[in-house]
Parts: C-alpha cells; sequence; structure tokens
C-alpha cells in the first residue's frame, strides 16, 4: 500500500497550455500479489487499486490486473522450457493524450482508454546463461476485449506480432 501527497503539480490542460494545480493531490494505491505453484504449473497474479483525489489533474486507472499461467520445468540438466500466456488489464480512464507539437502529453475528457485485455503466448527456453523466446504477442486482438485496443488516445498498442529472440546474461 501506499500514500502520495503531490503539490503543486503543473501539467497541460484540455487545451494544451501549461496549468500549475495550486493544492495537493493524493494517491492512495494498493497492490496483491499471489504466486501459486504446483509441480510444473504456475499461477502468478496482481491486482492493484488506486485513487487519486482530483482525476481531471492526474489521470489513473482505479484498478489493473496483471495474470501470467505457464508450465515451467526442466528439460535436461541445464535447460528449462517455460509455456504460458501472460494478460494486463486496466480499468477505462481519461489518459492524457500525446501533442507532438508540443512532445508532451496533455489532460483530456474526450476519450476513455482502458478496459482491454492484453494478452501474450510465449515459449522461453533457458539454457545456463542464455535464453531464448518465441512470442506471439496481443495474441487477443479482433476476438476478445474488441477492437479499442489504444494505449493512449489515437494510439494504437502493436497489432498481433509473432516475436522471436535471444538474451544473454554476461555477468559471472
Amino acid at each position: 500500500a501506499g500514500f502520495e501527497n503531490v503539490q503543486n503539480l503543473i501539467y497541460f490542460g484540455n487545451n494544451c497550455l501549461p496549468q500549475q494545480e495550486n493544492g495537493n493531490i493524493q494517491v492512495i494505491s494498493a497492490t496483491l500479489k499471489q504466486n501459486i505453484k504446483a509441480g510444473k504449473f504456475h499461477l502468478d497474479l496482481a491486482g492493484t487499486y488506486q485513487f487519486t483525489s482530483n482525476a481531471q489533474v492526474l489521470p489513473l486507472p482505479q484498478f489493473s490486473l496483471y495474470g501470467n499461467i505457464y508450465l515451467l520445468f526442466p528439460v535436461v540438466k541445464v535447460m528449462h522450457l517455460q509455456v504460458g500466456i501472460d494478460c494486463n488489464w486496466y480499468s477505462a480512464f481519461y489518459a492524457p493524450a500525446y501533442q507532438p507539437a508540443l512532445l508532451s502529453r496533455y489532460n483530456q475528457e474526450e476519450v476513455l482508454i482502458g478496459n482491454y485485455p492484453f494478452m501474450n503466448a510465449y515459449v522461453n527456453v533457458k539454457l545456463k546463461k542464455a535464453r531464448f523466446y518465441v512470442m506471439y504477442s496481443h495474441l487477443n486482438q479482433g476476438w476478445l476485449g474488441g477492437n479499442n485496443y489504444f494505449s493512449i488516445p489515437h494510439y494504437p498498442l502493436n497489432p498481433a506480432i509473432f516475436q522471436v529472440g535471444v538474451s544473454v546474461d554476461f555477468a559471472n
């Protein structure tokens, strides 16, 4: 849980002009996490509730959830395989919009963003200090959650894409 007090916040208002909030804005948040393991089966869950005392100046989603369900098992002594699906979701809110001329975001109250699950299916193979992965990102595009997948107003999240990669840890 946490409590933050923001004083004299400077932000860009609905008209894209800088403004300053003369008072205090309080943000209260609480996060619950639970990791469940039963043999090779894993379920990682996290949920956050947050409240802002002035959503017109400092807009935040009220709820956000994360879930990751996967199987993790050794293939050989030095190689592990992880196969799973993860999902991010947050409640709808008036997210700040991007203004290219300012190279900054400004507050808006026209377009709600959120209330859309973003899912990925993946396979990780860890071999000593190297990790190889294959991921199908934005798995649910077009069939779960509709087509309202925007991260900020007028800027959609990446469409469904197949990714392959390698990550190597050079530390001893």
